[in-house]
């Protein structure tokens, strides 16, 4: 099976800072610069990419059908394949490493945008729940957060301080990152003065809601290494997803994720996510970070192992319909040597992972690698 596979490397990968509110841009006005970055860092335009992706999604922008003004900055014309996915980029450049296999193209553009402060996304994301018996009760991603939180804690018996002592990490991390949204670290002790939003999650222990726009190109072997001095490759990925109902499913762990990593894992040829350097995870609460963890087989609570969230992680941005994309882009920085002061020395391989749905019910998992996967 893996002999045929392709080999096909990140190129580029361009983003904006994360902000609560852009209140100059509009969505498209936020996506046309990063496209150009992205491009000027693979050193060609737009017609050298043959094929493109638009990860985002109108319910909260308010504008119907808003991805077609997207491939109007991305460039429609002349006309060229492109897809629509209305969920976060790490899926839609999942979607463009299967294109890529298939042989049918050679590069993929893959561009991300949102506007958050223009919808409501505790009540938009109401409406992924089961619509008979879940979503009539009210429930939004925090209330589920805090149901799932709830099931980790009295199965593990993690507490209060452990979850702090995770946030703060997340927040020291994201102060070194001059694109994240929340850029002070904050001592664990000070977190847990806050409040509880839902228990067992106080509102320090939440993301922060924000908006941005980003850009990948993924190319094959042949065009990769014309595009990038040091092109990082797609050495495995997976996407799994499990059933919609909460009730169905065991909160405290995450079938699909285990999956997803397994599956990546053993394409790539690595026994364990022991092996890599560095894991970017689409947690959006602690305990999801240790679910995830669970999920790679690792423990959470012990200081061994990869360096989990070098840019600080979704607790110090989380721009809906992005958040998954920039794990993938800020482990593309890490092997790349682009990560500036948040730098890891000699990193090899990292794993990149992109969440969505209440409660981590879809996940894909990429792993990375400064080498070329197939000879």
């Amino acid at each position: 099976m893996t002999a045929s596979l392709r080999n096909v490397a990140i190129v580029a990968f361009a983003q904006r800072p994360i902000v609560t509110r852009d209140e100059h841009r509009m969505a498209t006005e936020m996506l046309y610069p990063v496209v150009r970055e992205a491009l000027a860092q693979a050193g060609v335009e737009r017609d050298a990419v043959e094929y493109q992706i638009s990860a985002s999604t109108d319910y909260l922008d308010g504008r119907p059908f808003g991805f077609v003004a997207a491939l109007d900055v991305m460039g429609s014309w002349p006309p060229r394949q492109d897809l629509h996915l209305e969920m976060d980029g790490a899926f839609a450049a999942y979607y463009g490493w299967v294109k890529l296999q298939a042989g049918d193209v050679d590069s993929v553009l893959v561009a991300t945008h949102g506007k958050t402060s223009e919808g409501q996304p505790e009540r938009i994301f109401n409406l992924a729940l089961d619509p008979y018996y879940h979503a009539p009760l009210g429930l939004d991603p925090i209330s589920t957060s805090a149901l799932q939180a709830s099931a980790y804690m009295a199965r593990t018996g993690i507490t209060d301080a452990d979850l702090a002592r995770i946030v703060a990490r997340n927040r020291a991390a994201g102060a070194r990152n001059p694109d994240a949204q929340l850029r002070e670290a904050v001592p664990a002790e000070v977190l847990q003065r806050a409040p509880f939003h839902v228990r067992p999650l106080r509102e320090s222990y939440l993301p922060a809601l924000g908006e941005t726009a980003t850009c990948l190109v993924l190319a094959a072997e042949g065009v990769a290494e014309r595009l990038c001095e040091r092109p990082v490759w797609i050495h495995g990925a997976h996407h799994a997803s499990e059933l919609q109902t909460l009730g169905a499913r065991d909160l405290s762990r995450s079938a699909s994720a285990r999956l997803a990593a397994e599956r990546a894992l053993a394409l790539a040829g690595l026994a364990s996510a022991a092996e890599v350097d560095l894991i970017e995870l689409s947690a959006t609460t602690p305990v999801e970070e240790l679910i995830l963890l669970d999920a790679l087989g690792l423990d959470g609570r012990s200081p061994d192992g990869p360096v989990v969230n070098p840019s600080g992680g979704p607790l110090c941005g989380h721009p809906i319909m992005s958040t998954g994309a920039i794990r993938l882009g800020e482990a593309f920085r890490q092997l790349a040597g682009r990560a500036g002061a948040r730098q890891l020395p000699q990193a090899s391989h990292a794993i990149a992972h992109g969440a969505q749905g209440h409660c981590l019910q879809q996940n894909v998992c990429f792993v990375l690698g400064t080498e070329r996967r197939w000879r």
